[in-house]
């Protein structure tokens, strides 16, 4: 398995990184950085788009990308979502308002892109993969996502507060190899992190302590602003399966 990391949020030093994931080339994670990180023929390569939640660092290259594969792909693209993300991809982005919606161009028979609803802890297999939603704490109805080659497996949290199920789901997966986390804002910032239902430094190491299993735990979705002042604080959890997600890193088992 070949994973990608498209976006970010943080994990460089300077600018906002939109989150995104791109599995062995043809699935896509969330989209919130498909068009600003991949090329036209590496976005025509994707077959399916799993969508974590509806908050825009996460949904918002979408339109661009609908546009750049129209007309280059055989098969509808399918977006993978809860039904409540897609309900709001359908009324509040693709709406001919805001952007045309791909769902039924260039004809309802042969469209650009399916929506496909999706179900918490309903294993999906698509490219070789084996996906599984898994709900988490986030203001809008949010999963994150095991993803399995029949060989490896990675956890990726998406944005959440404290939960557990997701926890349990990486306990009992043998043949873990990772685990994507996030962690926000500053410990300085607690009740925005809890107002918003993100993780600080702090959380995050209570968080951590349900998980038994000793693989690498990288960290995404640091606000840059506050990147300076989390990196000792993520330093000080003194946890050594931490360390930060890179941007453009590649990732394979």
């Amino acid at each position: 398995m070949e994973l990608r990391i498209l976006g970010c949020s943080g994990g460089e030093a300077n600018g906002e990184r939109l989150t995104g994931l791109l599995v062995n080339g043809c699935v896509a994670i969330d989209a919130g950085s498909l068009t600003a990180a991949l090329t036209v023929d590496e976005q025509i390569k994707i077959h399916h788009v799993f969508i974590s939640h509806s908050h825009l660092d996460h949904i918002c290259t979408l339109p661009f990308f609908t546009k750049n594969i129209f007309g280059h792909t055989h098969e509808a693209v399918e977006i993978h979502a809860l039904p409540e993300t897609l309900d709001v991809l359908r009324r509040h982005l693709f709406n001919d308002e805001l952007w045309p919606d791909f769902s039924v161009i260039p004809s309802p028979n042969d469209p650009t892109i399916r929506y496909t609803d999706i179900e918490a802890e309903r294993t999906y297999d698509v490219c070789g993969l084996r996906i599984t939603p898994i709900r988490v704490n986030h203001l809008v109805p949010c999963v994150g996502y095991k993803v399995e080659d029949g060989k490896d497996a990675f956890i990726f949290t998406s944005d959440t507060a404290e939960t557990d199920r997701i926890w349990e789901v990486a306990n009992d997966t043998p043949n873990l190899r990772l685990v994507i986390a996030e962690a926000s804002f500053p410990n300085e910032q607690a009740g925005l992190a809890e107002a918003s239902k993100h993780l600080t430094p702090d959380k995050l190491g209570v968080e951590l302590r349900k998980l038994k299993s000793d693989v690498p735990v990288r960290i995404y979705h640091l606000t840059p602003g506050d990147r300076a002042t989390m990196l000792p604080q993520l330093q000080a959890l003194r946890d050594p399966r931490v360390s930060l997600l890179d941007q453009d890193e590649r990732l394979i088992w």
